[in-house]
């Protein structure tokens, strides 16, 4: 039966091969490679005396600690394969042991797996000893299957009394291990203890097989559905959606948006945690970047995602000015969510809390009110198609008007280099909240403008 169920996988994995997806894959690892060859090799130095002053074995440690959340994130988005039975495989004599095995071969044979070793590999060819970059490797290969078998349950999951004890593990992991890392090092070096890595790096791999076997009975006797259940027991009410709630629903659930979101932050939120705490602008230019890439990349189309329900949406009794309002607090939402993720940069790079409130203000409030006359020349998106190369949606007019993200960039650059930090940071937050006081006479305009234009802008969107 393990037979059978490995052959049909493969067949369904041969039917949806894509060349064109591969190369894509191909070309983007490429670009990531000649990426970290580059920092490496420009790092070298700085690499090269980092490695004679802290021990192997944490150091090891921590950076794999670190590729935890990035590796999650991505498995979470694209490790989309089904984890329980089908419906017509569930009419079948397969027992509940053969699947758990067959998921177990699948997960074990995925290739995104891969993708963290590789790059542990590759740091680890450059810098450190060949016994330690293979241990570190095996390390990291451990790890990998680990959060695959995390992902697994949180799909799996029926519901969130199921689910919840997977994201704390999965929070108490990151933190625990990160912690681990950096008292690891920090211990080294107060009493100069030399350590072995070999040791540190084995102690790491035996945890790691220790919340594999955990995660692997957790799946195992997680029940799914209840097949003989006669009735639900909750129902989720229709009114429980509301207009704002499909401000970040539409977004979840859109594969044009959600994507691009996730992975750009992911490499944003990495780069600033990677540039030298020097305090200059270069250092907060990453920065800046992680906390306008949502609100820029959705700016470009305010109303694009209503464009395609925007003729059963003018039914209801909620008027345009309505939708562009909860369509900027939503912006400034995101802001304060990627806001989140820097906090730790105040106690490990030297960034000012004025500093990051500034930012909030102008790009949250600023920038956002920036992006909404983009709502009078939005087109419709088609939500569910990739991304990569689409330009389904596009136009001349949003291409040129995307070109005001300067104006909040320039403002930013002026302030830092030209003035004072304090006194920047205080020219930000006044054009942030003075952009936040009259954000509704400016969308009441625009909400009037686009009524003027509304048999246009509803052909528009028939397109």
């Amino acid at each position: 039966m393990l037979k059978q169920l490995l052959s049909l996988r493969y067949i369904q994995w041969r039917r949806n091969f894509s060349w064109k997806k591969f190369l894509v894959v191909l070309y983007l690892a490429g670009v990531m490679l000649l990426m970290i060859v580059s920092v490496l090799y420009v790092s070298r130095d700085l690499l090269a005396d980092l490695l004679d002053k802290l021990p192997l074995g944490a150091l090891a440690v921590a950076v794999i600690s670190m590729l935890a959340l990035p590796d999650f994130m991505l498995k979470l988005m694209w490790n989309t394969d089904a984890v329980v039975m089908d419906d017509f495989l569930r009419t079948k004599p397969v027992p509940s042991q053969v699947w758990n095995r067959f998921i177990a071969i699948v997960l074990a044979a995925d290739p995104w797996n891969l993708l963290m070793p590789m790059f542990i590999a590759l740091v680890g060819a450059w810098l450190l000893p060949a016994g330690i970059t293979v241990l570190a490797v095996v390390a990291a290969l451990v790890q990998t299957l680990m959060l695959s078998w995390l992902v697994a349950g949180i799909h799996k999951a029926p519901d969130i009394n199921h689910s919840l004890p997977l994201w704390v593990g999965a929070v108490v992991y990151y933190l625990g291990m990160m912690g681990l890392g950096y008292f690891l090092v920090v211990m080294a070096k107060m009493f100069h203890l030399p350590g072995s890595p070999w040791t540190e790096l084995v102690l790491f791999i035996v945890l790691d097989i220790v919340l594999t076997g955990l995660l692997y009975l957790y799946f195992c006797h997680m029940r799914a559905y209840d097949e003989h259940e006669q009735h639900a027991n909750t129902v989720r009410s229709v009114g429980d959606v509301t207009l704002f709630s499909t401000e970040y629903l539409s977004v979840w659930r859109s594969k044009r948006f959600r994507f691009p979101i996730i992975f750009f932050t992911i490499i944003f939120l990495l780069q600033s945690y990677t540039m030298p705490a020097d305090g200059s602008v270069r250092v907060f230019i990453p920065l800046y970047f992680l906390l306008c890439w949502p609100t820029l990349f959705l700016g470009q189309w305010v109303f694009g995602i209503e464009g395609n329900y925007f003729h059963g949406l003018w039914t209801k009794p909620y008027s345009i000015e309505h939708v562009l309002l909860n369509k900027y607090k939503f912006f400034i939402l995101l802001t304060l969510c990627t806001a989140v993720l820097l906090i730790p940069a105040i106690f490990f790079m030297g960034l000012r809390p004025t500093a990051l409130l500034a930012l909030i203000l102008l790009l949250g409030c600023g920038q956002s009110l920036l992006m909404m006359p983009t709502c009078l020349f939005s087109t419709r998106l088609d939500l569910f198609t990739s991304s990569f190369f689409n330009y389904q949606g596009a136009n001349m007019r949003v291409t040129i008007y995307s070109f005001v993200l300067f104006i909040p960039l320039a403002i930013y650059v002026i302030c830092t280099l030209a003035l004072p930090p304090l006194w920047g940071d205080a020219v930000m937050a006044a054009i942030g909240l003075a952009a936040l006081a009259i954000h509704r006479p400016c969308i009441r305009l625009l909400a009037q403008k686009w009524k003027n234009n509304r048999y246009e802008n509803m052909e528009r969107y028939l397109k």
